[in-house]
């Protein structure tokens, strides 16, 4: 595969996974990831130093593996989360995708977010990146990693996979 592809290929899987989170489309969702993968995001342990060990430190969100990832959709979906209801709207904005790496079968990518939500605690705008390990199945491109930084270390509100 060229880099072009790769490239081409990593930011339209980033890209169909903010849409799907917008249009609450769980389970098309889900698919983009497989079976094994992580989903973190880590807290800020200082002013310049994420933590790295979401095993022994705090984290924001943390999923070890798509299990985690579907037990939270069966919570919304539910409506067994206090966090989700009522649901807020939102808006990915998704941009500056790289490619940072590449190995057999597999893309690291890191791309900049924004995301805008609207609800029951009024209307509030989150930012930072992600850093992606792509991998290719049977069924394509999907998520086996992602991390997600946040910039903000204050939080308003709540924090579930859809708001950032």
């Amino acid at each position: 595969m060229s880099a072009a592809m790769d490239r081409a290929d990593a930011e339209a899987l980033i890209y169909r996974e903010a849409r799907l989170l917008d249009e609450k489309k769980w389970h098309e969702w889900l698919a983009l990831y497989t079976e094994d993968a992580v989903f973190w995001m880590p807290s800020w342990g200082s002013e310049s130093e994420l933590i790295t060990d979401p095993e022994l430190e705090l984290n924001l969100i943390y999923f070890k593996n798509r299990d985690g990832l579907e037990d939270r959709v069966f919570r919304i979906e539910s409506g067994d989360s206090f966090a989700t209801v009522p649901m807020d709207r939102t808006a990915h904005v998704v941009g500056s995708v790289l490619v940072t790496g590449r190995e057999p079968g597999q893309i690291s990518a890191r791309a900049s977010w924004i995301v805008h939500c609207y609800g029951l605690h009024g209307s509030q705008t989150r930012g930072g990146w992600y850093e992606y390990l792509l991998r290719q199945t049977p069924e394509g491109l999907r998520i086996a990693r992602k991390k997600i930084v946040m910039i903000d270390d204050r939080l308003v509100g709540p924090v579930d996979i859809y708001h950032v």
